[in-house]
């Protein structure tokens, strides 16, 4: 996976693609980056400068949104789709402007693709990456 999470970077670096990223992406990256720490995966120093670095490039190369939709109709979507509140967020956002929401998270990767019913939804994995089409057979 962390070469195709490469591949995308660089794709995304020489602009073959625009990316839309929801407004709370950097909590959910702040609380990755503190369980890694509390983990012992990384310590403090590494965890800064990852942090700064995402910040840098989400400023250069990403568009950050607010919500796209009411809040009424995210918690709705939320609940039809079995989805955290903060999914919601990415998941409306590339609805809205008819983008792939790409995700390293395979728990909701998995979530999309046995629910037929969000097909209209276009969620690719960073596994599987560049394919934007769902495979035949679930990771």
């Amino acid at each position: 996976m962390v070469r195709r999470a490469r591949q995308l970077y660089r794709d995304i670096l020489d602009g073959r693609y625009f990316v839309a990223i929801p407004f709370h992406w950097r909590l959910e990256i702040g609380n990755a980056l503190r369980r890694t720490v509390a983990a012992g995966e990384f310590d403090l120093r590494r965890a800064q400068k990852a942090i700064r670095w995402l910040l840098g490039f989400a400023q250069n190369h990403c568009l950050t949104c607010e919500p796209t939709s009411p809040w009424d109709e995210l918690i709705r979507n939320a609940d039809a789709w079995s989805v955290s509140l903060y999914d919601v967020l990415y998941l409306d956002l590339a609805a809205k402007i008819q983008a792939t929401f790409w995700t390293a998270d395979l728990r909701l990767y998995r979530h999309w693709h046995s629910r037929l019913d969000l097909r209209w939804l276009s969620v690719g994995w960073i596994g599987f990456y560049p394919e934007t089409a769902p495979p035949l057979v679930s990771p």
